[in-house]
């Protein structure tokens, strides 16, 4: 094997890796078990790199140690390696908590008893190795605690197949994983339904707990409409309320900063009222009125189109809360 007698060589590549697969120091420090520190002196040629990081880079990257030592990787074609081949440490079950989607717009209760829905879904490992999905949703929350605690005691994977199988509409399917994303895939026969539902993937080997993610499926009633909401994974059991868990899931509220809109409105209620006398004297306090709705009102239209209802995004610092939660719970 080839010493580490050629820093830039290494150096190059170390940059080239964390570029081409998206990783931050800080993820790199994690999957590595290594200071962000010594991962700065690495890149920056400030200390040599130890064999055993350089190994752990191999099995990441699926990279040789001396291809990293002797090699420029940036002009050697090759495949990308998928960060996460071993799907073990999803196996479990777990509770989605999500909103209800089967209410038309504004018929919506504003009670969260009534606006959230509840579901489990266990990874399980079948008899040749394969990892798969099973899924059943439940009307209330005391019943898919009820269910999870049964499949948590479950011995074996025949055990939790019979007891979705006593659901009606029992889903199943597959999970999959990117460097990135989580990706469950569930279908059920009898309901002629299919959902998919996509999470982050922590830079971690260690057991998935949850996270937060979205659930995309159809829905099922009159009308047929696509329906994409957020939906909260949990290995354990949550003691916070329905109330909490609803406002954690309402992550679509746009954070509007309307300085600029305020100058607008300041400066008309100067005019109308104060600056201008001419104007002060012609308009009549009706109409003075319906200039500052109207006025109000363009504004209010403006900063919606502009700021709601365009995209939603599960960010990674919404993420660390919820995962913050998990572990206190």
């Amino acid at each position: 094997m080839a010493e580490f007698n050629n820093l830039d060589i290494f150096h190059n590549n170390l940059r080239h890796l964390l570029s081409t697969h998206g990783y931050t120091q800080k993820q790199l420090s994690t999957l590595t078990n290594t200071s962000c520190a010594s991962i700065n002196n690495y890149i920056n040629k400030n200390a040599e790199p130890s064999l055993s990081f350089a190994l752990k880079l191999k099995d990441i990257f699926g990279v040789s140690v001396d291809d990293l030592l002797e090699i420029d990787l940036s002009k050697k074609t090759q495949e990308k390696p998928k960060k996460e081949t071993n799907l073990t440490r999803f196996i479990g079950s777990y509770l989605m908590y999500f909103y209800n989607s089967g209410e038309y717009k504004g018929k919506v209760s504003n009670f969260s008893k009534n606006t959230l829905k509840y579901a489990v879904i266990s990874v399980v490992q079948e008899d040749n190795g394969s990892i798969s999905t099973l899924a059943s949703f439940i009307k209330n929350r005391d019943d898919a605690e009820e269910i999870k605690t049964r499949l948590d005691n479950a011995t074996n994977t025949k055990q939790k197949r019979s007891i979705h199988n006593e659901i009606e509409g029992a889903y199943k399917g597959t999970i999959d994983v990117s460097d990135k994303q989580i990706f469950i895939y569930l279908k059920s026969e009898s309901l002629n339904d299919q959902s998919l539902i996509i999470l982050n993937n922590p830079p971690s080997n260690k057991e998935y707990l949850g996270g937060l993610g979205t659930a995309n499926s159809v829905s099922r009633g009159r009308e047929h409409m696509p329906c994409i909401q957020f939906a909260l994974l949990s290995k354990k059991i949550l003691k916070v309320s329905d109330g909490e868990i609803y406002n954690l899931l309402s992550l679509g509220v746009s954070d509007v900063n309307v300085e600029t809109e305020a100058e607008q409105l300041i400066n008309l209620f100067k005019n109308l009222y104060i600056n201008n006398e001419t104007l002060k004297d012609d308009l009549t306090s009706i109409q003075k009125k319906k200039i500052v709705e109207n006025s109000l009102n363009s504004i209010l239209s403006d900063l919606i189109d502009a700021n709601m209802f365009r995209f939603a995004k599960v960010s990674n610092m919404e993420d660390d809360d919820y995962y913050r939660i998990l572990k206190d719970e």
